[in-house]
């Protein structure tokens, strides 16, 4: 993984998967009690995605795809 802001490499250090630990983070964040938007009124129209390559705002890098160094990005690039 590659940080947005600095491009540098990130990496997961743990997950939060206790329920009460999550809620209690994001009440914390004041985004527990978010409530959904209501749909849109009439009729709407499914608009069409594309996703390319160049949209993105960070330069590509295949090392960004593989960080771990247990998984060498050469045994992956042809």
């Amino acid at each position: 993984m590659t940080c947005p802001k600095c491009l540098g490499k990130m990496k997961i250090i743990s997950f939060i998967e206790d329920e009460e630990v999550i809620e209690k983070i994001l009440k914390h964040l004041g985004l527990w009690d978010v409530k959904a938007r209501p749909p849109p009124k009439g009729k709407v129209s499914s608009p069409s995605i594309s996703i390319a390559d160049s949209d993105s705002q960070i330069p590509f890098s295949a090392l960004s795809l593989h960080p771990d160094p247990d998984y060498p990005v050469d045994s992956y690039v042809s």
